[in-house]
């Protein structure tokens, strides 16, 4: 097949290494990204970085359009490319931007990247004597088959109807959430330095960020507005630990960990044989219930929603995954908004407790005081995630192609 390196189809770069200064209250900012937050249904900002304190702020901020490939860490390897709800938020320097003019070769380039032979030529320009690292010569070096016109004009089709899915569920998601937030205004922004509290109201919680005001503020704004508790809504539950028996694709079934459910395309996903479990089917996820990790960092996406759909029914998810069972005439939309929004999350952040890694019981998930959704909200939100669901899809059906079109040639 003739071959083109990726620095002649189009051109790769990354902004200058610095530490950028987070935004002081009421400054003018940027929504920040963790590198692998790109990776999630629904980035949320991890922090804000302040526009007057930080010198060129702007190549910081994402580019609709770019492809944005990691450049460190564990897993490195895996790629998206951004859309305009990604364009809203600014990113570090751990992820490198390739930047293609031609539509359907930035397309084909970006499904290129995701299969087997892809992901091995990135890697292969790895170094680093701990954390394995990648620079612009490396990724530019890449090289890229001409693949036939024809597949060329299969494969963008596809991934260009996955990014249109998947901006459209991310931005529908987005105007819902917005809704609730000024139907049930959250006083997050408020900066508690110090509060005080009578010894006889602590319970068996001396932990202060279980009694913090937006907390108690949030479970009172949402009893005053017919607010019930979430286990009218779903059933919450944790299985329990288990044996783990790791395999390769192909020889069980795949298994997600609570940071994976929020991802499309989980990354450095694992598959697991059923005899891991005296009940596999204790730990099977089903489409139409809200998963969440229960296990994890207070502080960081611990508690974050996913909607399981279609496509994950059946697989497998960890005991540190909180299930919600929607109940009997509960639309799942509705118990995955609910959940969503911020004054829940406060609240079942504010049941963590352990010394090292942040656990939750279900139980007292059940008691978290939840907003009532309407029926067309809820409908909504279920729209999005199909939305989510059909762009993983496409994705796949792209990288099968050029893995078809790959096997062809070399028989």
């Amino acid at each position: 097949m003739a071959i083109r390196q990726i620095g002649a189809i189009g051109s790769a770069s990354m902004p200058p290494r610095t530490a950028l200064a987070r935004a002081a209250p009421q400054e003018s900012s940027l929504p920040y990204l963790r590198p692998y937050d790109v990776f999630d249904y629904l980035p949320t900002a991890a922090d804000h970085v302040s526009v007057p304190r930080n010198a060129n702020v702007d190549t910081f901020q994402i580019t609709a359009g770019d492809i944005l490939q990691t450049r460190s860490g564990r897993n490195l390897g895996p790629c998206t490319i951004a859309d305009n709800e990604l364009a809203k938020f600014a990113l570090s320097d751990d992820m490198i931007r390739i930047k293609v003019d031609d539509k359907n070769e930035r397309l084909l380039l970006l499904a290129y990247l995701k299969t087997s032979l892809g992901q091995a030529l990135i890697r292969r320009g790895r170094s680093g004597s701990v954390i394995d690292h990648l620079t612009v010569p490396d990724v530019e070096a890449v090289p890229v088959p001409v693949f036939p016109k024809e597949v060329v004009h299969t494969v963008s089709g596809l991934v260009g109807k996955a990014i249109e899915c998947r901006e459209r569920g991310r931005s529908l998601l987005n105007e819902l959430l917005r809704r609730l937030m000024d139907q049930y205004p959250h006083s997050e922004s408020q900066r508690w330095t110090w509060w005080s509290m009578q010894a006889r109201d602590l319970g068996e919680r001396l932990d202060s960020g279980h009694h913090h005001p937006v907390v108690a503020h949030g479970r009172r704004q949402l009893h005053a507005s017919n607010g019930v508790a979430l286990g009218a809504m779903a059933k919450a539950i944790l299985p329990i630990r288990y044996k783990r028996y790791y395999v390769e694709e192909g020889h069980g079934r795949p298994i997600v960990s609570g940071r994976q459910l929020l991802q499309p395309e989980p990354i450095n996903l694992r598959y697991v044989s059923d005899r891991s479990f005296r009940n596999p089917e204790d730990y099977e996820i089903h489409a139409g219930c809200t998963v969440f990790g229960a296990v994890g960092r207070a502080e960081g996406r611990q508690a974050w929603p996913a909607l399981v759909t279609s496509d994950r029914d059946g697989w497998l998810a960890s005991n540190d995954v909180m299930r919600l069972v929607p109940r009997r005439g509960v639309r799942p939309g509705a118990v995955w908004l609910a959940v969503a929004t911020p004054q829940v999350q406060a609240q079942i952040k504010a049941l963590s407790f352990g010394s090292v890694v942040d656990h939750m019981n279900p139980w007292d998930v059940e008691q978290v005081i939840v907003p009532d959704i309407e029926d067309p909200l809820a409908k909504k939100a279920e729209s999005a995630w199909e939305d989510f669901a059909r762009s993983t899809e496409l994705i796949g059906q792209a990288v099968a192609r050029l893995e078809q079109s790959l096997e062809e040639f070399t028989r």
